[in-house]
């Protein structure tokens, strides 16, 4: 049986490849993403530890003993400078250096912020010049003095600026009208010939500079790297006190490293999902293979039934030619998966992480993707093996092989395989699931979509008649369409491999198009305002603009309103649970412009100590007009408020209002935000160009109207949406190695027939035709049930999450379109070798066939 099995596959090349390259792509995706996921994190701890090469031990303020913020407000992780001097003076300490590090903002050469992006980094020189051999002076020399400044090798070429130019700098510290032109005396580079850590940019001052830009001009540093062969981290814990933190150099390695590998695992669950999905879309086309493969081998295993085989020896038959191809594809996928591995890791790399040196990784997780290769491969044979096995001898001496089963079996099943899911659905939609609402709405959609799946064969006889019906208009169109109908089985299952695509290419759109709509409805229905003064965010920074450019567009005469939005939200509590802090120059005409009103108290001239809050984080928080609270903003000051009044309406007022005279404890101490309601009858065009005069000198900002700044808000969906759409392409190509597949094997097996057609005058090009129609129609029919159930998805999980904000259901029309139109052109590429192949058919050869 070994024997018979393995001249079997020799003989069928073409099969053979056509299953193998479904296996193939699926596991290279699964094992592309475990060496990309590991071979990132690898090259990100490998850089972190370079750069704490030789250190020994750092000090850091504790967040939980006092320090509040981050990286984002390095003045709130202040070590005062007499901590540095503690260090100095304890045992076994050679040098000890404070470090001043945080975010800035730079103007390049254009006008614009350097680093929108990834942000841009300042640091104190003395710090980086400690780390010995890290920093690496390309061109000049490092700041000697105030005023002077070297840059990293990334911001020089993404700034257009060289030594003896001079950059504007500010931070959330120090204003826009209060920056400081600072003469580049130096570009340096990072250990390994690298620009940048991970894709920022960095600036190197004084000690002063950089203290009076992060620090608030205070003589304290945000680290402290200490060195020397006989450090003793307890003895210097011990001296600085219970309010900071110390940890060896390797210890703050791996801290740092934690934070970079975000971005790196990331990018590998985005992969291996896709992987998964490649494999599941694979299970498809490897069934249809081999039942169709099964199903033209009925006389050879019948034969074989006929003089002796037993069914387990059939089966195991089948299942050895499945478990062959599984190997021979899944080391071969393997093999492509640590190649792509590797090349995704150096894209990643030299795109979002500044080209940081690649340290490729093999885990031995990665044998999974082996392991999901062939397993997938010899299960989606079981079936068709069982089903071989039926075969009774007496079909070897039968011209006509077993007619198709019928539908009824499955088509019982997968309607009650679709009710439970639909129940399931219906049950968390209606709120009768409690907490376990989102749980319940994603897990009835799965049961519900392995329904429809089952329900494909019955789906697909008035489907493909239909769309048949357009294509009949000719002989082949309606061989073609008789073609494609004959097999209800073959058919539903080749199209769900497209399906699948489809479906979840689909339902992401239709999701982003719910969340433009309602975004773009919430701006119609609520904002009085006609244009927004706005910017986006790059990094931790926030945008911001002067309070001056406020008050200059207020005295526009074409204006008639301006609400202004300051905003606090980096460790900012309220009886000690997380919450957003937003404050207001006039919380009045803030609330006139965005559509808010106080349903209870009063917003005038809110005092210091008073708080403002929307009614349902009210109920929430169980609070009401009167009560005392303890607010905690980002710089660590904490202070009892009094709730003066309760808002209603639109969502940008929902949280928690504070007066203007709070605003000094802000992170950042200017408005984000600006609402503008232009006066009745002015041209709004007209005075968003007097706008823009007015913010020119403001790089952080721009001022649109309400469409653009929807486009604004949601241009990030878009980029989403197109690198999904990017990556379900390979699920495409599956879907028409499947289509081709099922074709080929299809015309092999009516050799006989085609040969009869041609022999009673049927001409080539009719032959072609012929199978291109079934082709279009099989591919269509997917992409038709794949919308459907996309539709279908979006509207669940736009359902879902409608209490939360999400209220339209809105669909991607073009892209509805653009997919059925690409539908047509898969189906036709797909025909073009099986077409070629049919009309090819030597006519006596054929009709000789067996």
């Amino acid at each position: 049986m070994l024997r018979a099995t393995l001249k079997g596959m020799a003989s069928r090349k073409a099969r053979l490849v056509l299953t193998s390259l479904a296996v193939v792509l699926g596991t290279m995706f699964v094992a592309a993403a475990m060496v990309l996921t590991a071979t990132m994190e690898k090259s990100v701890a490998g850089v972190i530890a370079d750069a704490y090469t030789g250190v020994d031990a750092v000090v850091t303020r504790d967040a939980e003993s006092g320090g509040m913020g981050g990286p984002g407000n390095p003045a709130a992780m202040a070590i005062p400078a007499d901590i540095l001097e503690q260090v100095r003076a304890t045992d076994g300490v050679d040098r000890a250096d404070g470090a001043v590090e945080g975010q800035v903002k730079a103007i390049g050469d254009d006008g614009k912020l350097v680093g929108t992006f990834a942000p841009t980094i300042g640091l104190n020189w003395a710090s980086g010049e400690g780390q010995g051999d890290y920093i690496e002076v390309r061109d000049g020399r490092g700041p000697e003095a105030d005023g002077e400044v070297a840059v990293s090798a990334k911001f020089a070429a993404d700034s257009g600026f060289t030594v003896g130019d001079s950059v504007t700098v500010y931070s959330d510290t120090v204003n826009r009208e209060d920056a400081v032109d600072y003469e580049i005396v130096g570009i340096y580079g990072l250990s390994g010939d690298r620009d940048s850590l991970a894709g920022e940019t960095q600036i190197a001052f004084s000690t002063g500079d950089a203290q009076r830009l992060l620090t608030g001009g205070e003589d304290v540093y945000t680290s402290i790297y200490v060195y020397g062969d006989a450090v003793d981290t307890d003895a210097i814990a011990a001296a600085v006190g219970s309010d900071f933190k110390v940890q060896t150099g390797e210890e703050a390695s791996e801290a740092a490293a934690q934070g970079f590998a975000v971005v790196s695992d990331f990018m590998g669950y985005i992969f291996l999902g896709f992987g998964l999905v490649a494999v599941f879309v694979s299970i498809f086309l490897i069934i249809n293979t081999f039942t169709i493969i099964v199903s033209q081998r009925q006389r050879e295993l019948a034969l074989l039934r006929a003089i002796g085989a037993g069914r387990g020896q059939v089966v195991r038959s089948v299942l050895t030619e499945a478990l062959i191809i599984g190997i021979g594809a899944s080391v071969i996928g393997f093999g492509l998966g640590l190649l792509l591995g590797w090349g995704l890791s150096e894209v990643v790399s030299s795109t979002m992480m500044g080209g940081l040196p690649v340290r490729l990784l093999i885990p031995a997780t990665t044998l999974w993707a082996l392991a999901v290769g062939i397993g997938v491969t010899v299960l989606s044979a079981l079936l068709p093996a069982v089903k071989a096995s039926s075969v009774p001898p007496v079909a070897a001496m039968r011209e006509a092989v077993n007619p198709p089963k019928p539908l009824r079996g499955i088509t019982i099943a997968g309607g009650t395989v679709f009710l439970a899911g639909a129940v399931l659905l219906a049950f968390g939609l209606t709120d009768n699931l409690g907490g376990e609402k989102l749980t319940g709405i994603l897990v009835g959609v799965g049961i519900a979509f392995v329904g429809v799946t089952m329900l494909t064969p019955i789906l697909s006889r008035p489907l493909v008649a239909l769309l048949g019906a357009v294509m009949s208009w000719s002989f082949s169109g309606r061989l073609g369409k008789l073609n494609a109908g004959r097999n209800p089985r073959r058919t539903a299952i080749t199209a769900s491999a497209l399906m699948i695509a489809v479906a979840l290419i689909t339902g992401i759109a239709t999701l982003v198009s719910s969340i433009k709509s309602t975004t773009a409805e919430a701006l119609d229905l609520n904002l009085d305002s006609d244009l927004i003064v706005s910017g986006a965010q790059g990094g931790a920074s926030i945008p911001s603009f002067s309070p001056q450019k406020v008050e200059e567009i207020r005295a526009l005469p074409e204006v008639e309103e301006v609400g202004d939005l300051y905003a606090d939200f980096s460790n900012t509590k309220v009886n000690g649970e997380e919450a957003v802090l937003s404050s207001s120059s006039d919380l009045e005409a803030a609330l006139a412009v965005v559509g808010g009103t106080v349903a209870d108290g009063s917003v005038s001239d809110l005092a210091a100590d008073a708080v403002v809050v929307d009614e349902g984080t009210a109920e929430d928080r169980g609070v009401a007009v009167g009560d005392t609270v303890d607010v905690t903003f980002s710089d660590g000051t904490t202070e009892p408020l009094r709730i003066a009044a309760l808002l209603e309406g639109y969502d940008l007022t929902n949280g928690w209002w504070v007066s203007p005279a709070q605003v000094e404890h802000f992170m950042v101490q200017k408005p984000m935000q600006a609402y503008i309601a232009v006066a009745d009858g002015a041209d709004v065009a007209a005075v968003q160009d007097e706008v823009h005069e007015i913010l020119r000198d403001e790089p952080e900002v721009g001022v649109t109207n309400n469409a653009e700044f929807v486009e604004q808000q949601t241009g990030g969906l878009d980029t989403i949406l197109a690198a999904v759409q990017i990556l379900l392409a390979l699920a495409m190509i599956i879907a028409v190695i499947g289509v081709v597949n099922t074709l080929v094997l299809s015309v092999l097996e009516r050799t006989r027939e085609l040969g009869l057609l041609r022999a009673v005058g049927m001409t080539r090009g009719q032959v072609r035709r012929m199978i291109t129609v079934e082709s279009v129609i099989i591919c269509v029919f997917g992409a038709v049930l794949g919308i459907a159930v996309g539709i279908g998805l979006g509207w669940t999980v736009q359902q879902a999450l409608e209490e939360e904000g999400l209220a339209n259901f809105a669909l991607p029309w073009g892209l509805i379109v653009t997919y059925l139109v690409a539908a047509v052109v898969v189906g036709l590429l797909a025909a073009i070798a099986p077409a070629a192949r049919a009309a090819k058919l030597n006519v006596l050869g054929a009709i000789a066939y067996e």
